[in-house]
């Protein structure tokens, strides 16, 4: 059985974390860093663009700014994400070899998302895939994800909501919140969920990256070993 790297980097700023991110494909691509799989969070709260998106037609930058929320963009695709600090991204970093990323987009998606899916079982949550990168409960979504390649690094990367602010949220993006009504902003709640709303309490943190952990051992069949960053990292 190999071992990879469990990565648990303490809460940093959006800057910080996706310049980590940045680095660790480049060097991954390199050989200078093993197969990873990384735990993230974010203090203060972030806006996240997708790499092909505009801030200025995505965000609200002005309330953001006043509000004391990060911006800025992922090296993956997809659309803008909302990140308090109560929030735990979770990212695999590898060869791209290992998963062999010219099989079809919707059997890599869903190989990388069942480990959190196992991992959501085994924190009393049932949850299934949803095509194209999304994992849900009873249609609600709980997880976001999206991956990107380079050179011969893999990266993929999603979000496990433990709690949700939905109002910031709504306020951070370039939504017209002010025309929204109370029954529009509900249905947004029908289309997302957190781990807090699904089991009426919200999970240590530390629990949760157990299971996640012990959700990617199974399906990659690796053991992750915790180790902190390296040198050149």
């Amino acid at each position: 059985m190999d071992s990879w790297r469990l990565l648990d980097t303490p809460p940093m700023t959006a800057a910080e974390n996706m310049a980590l991110d940045e680095t660790l494909v480049e060097l991954k691509g390199e050989g200078l860093t093993p197969n990873t799989i990384h735990f993230l969070q974010f203090s203060p709260r972030a806006v996240l663009v997708g790499y092909h998106q505009s801030i200025q037609e995505e965000i609200r930058t002005d309330y953001c700014a006043s509000h004391g929320i990060d911006i800025n963009r992922r090296v993956t695709g997809g659309g803008a994400i909302f990140f308090d600090e109560s929030q735990l991204g979770w990212e695999v970093i590898c060869d791209k070899e290992f998963f062999n990323v010219r099989v079809p987009t919707q059997k890599l998606f869903r190989a990388l998302c069942d480990p959190v899916i196992t991992a959501l079982d085994l924190l009393g949550v049932k949850s299934s895939f949803r095509p194209r990168n999304d994992i849900e409960v009873d249609g609600r979504k709980i997880s976001g994800t999206g991956g990107t390649e380079s050179d011969g690094a893999f990266l993929f990367q999603g979000t496990m909501l433990t709690d949700f602010d939905v109002d910031t949220m709504l306020r951070s993006l370039r939504i017209p919140v002010e025309k929204l009504k109370a029954k529009e902003i509900d249905s947004v709640k029908e289309r997302v969920t957190c781990l807090k709303w699904e089991l009426g309490y919200t999970p240590a943190l530390e629990e949760i990256k157990k299971a996640i952990r012990a959700g990617f051992e199974k399906h990659l069949d690796v053991r992750l070993e915790p180790a902190g960053l390296e040198p050149a990292e």
